[in-house]
């Protein structure tokens, strides 16, 4: 799992950078919150967009997305800027669905940081 935090609203550049090293964009699922993603960069790079998650139910819609997508997409990217302590939970549903998961965590410190977990 890639984890990029920070606060710069151009994070969907940084993973879109990420993933085009290794995915073709057929391949990838975008997962966000409803109005949070910027369709205006998404659009042309032909990922599959999906804007259902709810912020008080996060890690269950996550999971039943993930169930739901099994093995139809390369990697997931999870859109949603989270909280730091959910970075554990959502590392173990990658690892239960066997899923490469790209995610954005809010960070008021830094401008953009990546790490792999």
């Amino acid at each position: 799992m890639i984890v990029v935090k920070g606060n710069n609203s151009r994070k969907i550049e940084t993973i879109w950078d990420l993933v085009k090293k290794d995915h073709s964009g057929s391949k990838v699922a975008v997962l966000s919150h409803k109005g949070e993603l910027p369709h205006s960069f998404v659009r042309g790079k032909q990922m599959r967009v999906y804007e259902t998650l709810t912020k008080e139910k996060l890690l269950q819609e996550t999971e039943a997305f993930m169930a739901s997508v099994k093995d139809r997409f390369e990697a997931l990217v999870l859109y949603v800027n989270c909280e730091d302590h959910l970075i554990d939970s959502i590392k173990e549903l990658s690892e239960k669905y066997q899923q490469k998961v790209f995610l954005t965590v809010h960070d008021a410190d830094s401008s953009v940081t990546i790490k792999e977990y």
